[in-house]
């Protein structure tokens, strides 16, 4: 089993890994790879989400041994003075004491710390394949990006998942049983889709529009490969959500150094969970939900301000933050995508934004609906595959819009 967050607290809230499903695949310039061994572009270790203390021989640095010490002490203190605070009222004991953990890791430990911690992409999905007993099928882009297989590889109704991580991590172990337990429902309600993940490059090695190349080199593989747009779903949580974004700004204003995307019928629906939609930190929601989301404020903005560097003055209020785009700067996206779906969650730092985007794509599109859980922290969802916990409203939602 991949240890998730909770481990770190010495205490077993896993979930049971899902059941194997495993389905035929189709050869479309594909590499499929043995869910064990050693991997190309795989640095030598790597861990599948947040749970860097699941093994404590991982960490070698005294620094950060010493940064979490307190943990379970602050984890304590958390579940004595925040369990029946308003926004908790629908979470049981485990999601606060995961949340609780994983807002001390975020606030603790540097972006650096993480990252010498995670690994990359491809080892996060290798290990969450071995887990769940799937196959690992890798169709490789060029340019240093891929596509990861979460399951039967299908063609006829695809779902091409973005994942988040603050454009520098990559997706959490959670993340990946999601999109698993969305699949299966999504079969049990007669639709068998192909769930799909980019694995673009992450910061610092790589810089805007790089991630967005690559997204827009996904895309189009997937229509050359048989895809019509009208089966084609794009998901994107977080970072992930910002990069589908800007895949819509560049069909509507092309990027010079960015392969034009074009489609011959609008997608069937763009899907975007707790989008970071803002970088730096600026509405009043930050302030509000600091200390309550598990995202922190000092995190988010701590490394936004990296990510907007990377982009020239005139992209960073329309590709980098979208919220603050001009009125008529999504006009004509009905063109490009059927439906939007935005979920937010109501105590989470990003909400304003997020909710800000969604009145400015309401003007331009007739089909948006912008759903804010209440209580909800940023990607609220995932958190529930953390450690075990009856799945909250969104998860349900997200599969009915998908099916659809």
């Amino acid at each position: 089993m991949v240890p998730n967050r909770c481990n770190l607290l010495g205490l077993n809230l896993s979930p049971t890994p899902p059941g194997s499903v495993l389905g035929s695949t189709h050869a479309v310039r594909s590499k499929s790879w043995q869910a064990s061994g050693t991997y190309p572009h795989s640095p030598p270790t790597s861990l599948s989400n947040l749970s860097l203390l699941a093994d404590m021989g991982a960490v070698d640095s005294i620094s950060k041994l010493a940064a979490l010490l307190p943990l379970p002490a602050v984890v304590l203190w958390r579940v004595l003075t925040t369990t029946h605070a308003p926004y908790n009222k629908h979470r049981g004991m485990k999601r606060i004491m995961g949340d609780a953990a994983l807002r001390y890791i975020i606030r603790t430990l540097s972006v650096a710390q993480l990252q010498a911690q995670f690994g990359s992409t491809l080892n996060v999905y290798t290990k969450w394949a071995k887990q769940v007993k799937m196959p690992v099928v890798v169709d490789e882009l060029g340019d240093d990006a891929r596509l990861l297989w979460l399951g039967p590889k299908r063609l006829d109704h695809v779902i091409l998942f973005v994942h988040g991580g603050g454009f520098a991590l990559p997706p959490p172990n959670s993340g990946l049983l999601f999109w698993q337990h969305v699949r299966l429902e999504m079969e049990k309600k007669g639709v068998e889709p192909g769930i799909v993940m980019l694995n673009y490059s992450l910061w610092p090695s790589a810089t805007f529009p790089k991630p967005l190349s690559q997204l827009q080199r996904a895309v189009s593989f997937l229509l050359d490969a048989g895809v019509e747009p009208t089966h084609l779903q794009l998901a994107g949580d977080s970072a992930g959500g910002n990069l589908i974004v800007q895949l819509l700004s560049h069909a509507l204003h092309p990027h010079p150094d960015v392969a034009p995307l074009t489609l011959s019928a609008p997608f069937r629906s763009i899907n975007l969970l707790s989008p970071w939609v803002g970088l730096l930190g600026e509405t009043p929601s930050y302030a509000e939900n600091d200390g309550i989301d598990w995202m922190a404020r000092s995190a988010l903005v701590g490394l936004g301000r990296h990510i907007i560097d990377g982009f020239p003055e005139s992209y960073r209020h329309t590709f980098a933050e979208p919220y603050k785009a001009p009125a008529a700067w999504f006009s004509g996206v009905e063109k490009l995508v059927s439906s939007v779906l935005i979920t937010v969650g109501e105590a989470e730092c990003m909400r304003d934004d997020i909710l800000q985007f969604g009145a400015l794509l309401e003007k331009n599109h007739p089909r948006v609906e912008v759903v804010v859980q209440p209580g909800g922290f940023h990607e609220d969802m995932f958190l529930d595959f953390d450690v075990g916990a009856k799945v909250g409203m969104l998860t349900p939602l997200i599969v009915d819009r998908l099916v659809a």
